[in-house]
């Protein structure tokens, strides 16, 4: 029996094993090809890679890199933080941009013919691929991840790219229950059209063998791009705030701009040698830090719903996050970790002091942590499940002859 096929579209996917742009995407094709044959359209990176490929580590996905400019450019959409870092890191890039748009758009047209349906990633992937299904008559799925919502509520472009994205997607795929609610009363015309489907876990991560170390030492697991938006800096400042700094030390695993800058500070603020910036570490490794931690921290300021978090819960770490909407219901406050106002470095310092303090309740609420996890996450099996058979609906109504767009 011939597998539908599935053509997906992203600015971030990691190109070559140990890549860590877009993992977790990766990780739903990976479960997804199981029934789909899947084809990836993203940007190439500044690395020799051919234009089209198999990924090495999820068979039935090939990988078509759109080379958008020449290789030593090519760094606007593959790097930490992805295009919008991108820009951030060297405004100049934004004179590549509208090439790697149309290299995108371009090449989704010429493969859509062969495709039963389109899936983008992000609402400008959305708002291209809208277009494409509209011309080549294929039903489109577009996933907001949080980021392209966010900026959303404080752009006039953020809110024009993600309105086209959803009034041209036969179904809007959330990653989290309140982003999808917040968009239905946003597009009530297309409140019907729109659910979430959470990112789950690697089975890995929940059968993590882990206790909490009986040493002096709190260990403190920190993940993510090292920008503005991630929050580092209050970490650095809750560590030096903290009356138990001696026994904390923190490991960050990530790059980005704001690397040196952050050493800095915790240079300024005496806590230099409480951290350690580990870098990018590929994805398989992961589970070995979780499980070499004691506590997870995300101090981020805005947030979807973070796959960090999902794997931290996932394999038996409590959480200490700042209070976002998209942590909510996973991080519960005295249950599975702790929950801490947005840019409040007091109140962060205290619940690292409490969890230096007290092993035997960071031990209780880790345990809490898998269960609830487990619960309400899941693996990256329910997450394809749950997108199969959205995917399965769509193509129904196509088959049943439904406009290329629903209002």
């Amino acid at each position: 029996m011939t597998r539908m096929r599935v053509l997906a579209l992203t600015t971030s996917y990691p190109l070559r094993p140990g890549g860590s742009a877009g993992v977790f995407v990766q990780s739903l094709y990976r479960h997804l090809a199981v029934g789909y044959a899947i084809d990836v359209v993203c940007p190439a990176d500044s690395k020799p890679t051919k234009a089209t490929f198999e990924d090495a580590s999820a068979p039935g996905v090939r990988i078509h890199a759109v080379r958008y400019a020449p290789r030593v450019w090519r760094t606007l959409a593959q790097e930490s933080g992805g295009v919008v870092t991108g820009l951030r890191r060297s405004p100049w890039h934004a004179l590549l941009l509208p090439g790697l748009l149309f290299g995108l758009f371009w090449r989704c047209l010429l493969r859509a013919g062969d495709a039963d349906l389109i899936h983008a990633n992000w609402s400008i992937c959305g708002a291209m691929a809208g277009i494409v299904g509209r011309m080549r008559r294929k039903p489109v799925i577009t996933t907001l991840r949080g980021s392209d919502v966010a900026r959303a509520s404080s752009s006039w472009l953020d809110r024009t790219i993600l309105g086209i994205a959803v009034r041209n997607s036969r179904t809007v795929i959330c990653v989290s229950v309140a982003m999808a609610e917040q968009l239905r009363m946003q597009y009530p015309r297309r409140a019907t059209d729109i659910h979430a489907c959470l990112n789950g876990a690697d089975e890995t991560f929940f059968n993590i063998e882990r206790t909490v170390s009986d040493g002096a030492l709190l260990r403190i697991l920190a993940v993510g791009n090292l920008i503005r938006l991630k929050g580092f800096d209050v970490v650095v400042e809750a560590v030096a705030r903290a009356d138990l700094r001696e026994r904390m030390h923190v490991s960050i695993v990530g790059s980005g701009p704001e690397r040196d800058s952050l050493a800095a500070q915790a240079t300024s603020r005496g806590v230099f040698s409480s951290f350690t910036f580990v870098g990018t570490v590929p994805a398989t490794e992961m589970p070995k830090r979780v499980s070499e931690a004691d506590v997870f921290v995300l101090s981020s300021r805005s947030e979807g719903r973070p796959n960090v978090v999902v794997e931290a819960l996932a394999g038996g770490l409590p959480v200490i996050s700042t209070d976002l909407e998209g942590v909510q219901g996973m991080v519960m406050n005295g249950d599975t970790g702790w929950l801490v106002p947005v840019d409040d470095a007091d109140a962060l310092a205290a619940a690292l002091d409490q969890a230096v303090i007290d092993r035997t309740e960071l031990h209780r609420r880790g345990e809490r942590a898998r269960t609830v996890a487990r619960a309400l996450s899941g693996t990256w099996t329910d997450t394809a499940r749950c997108y199969g058979k959205l995917f399965q609906a769509a193509l129904g109504r196509e088959k049943r002859g439904g406009s290329a767009c629903a209002e």
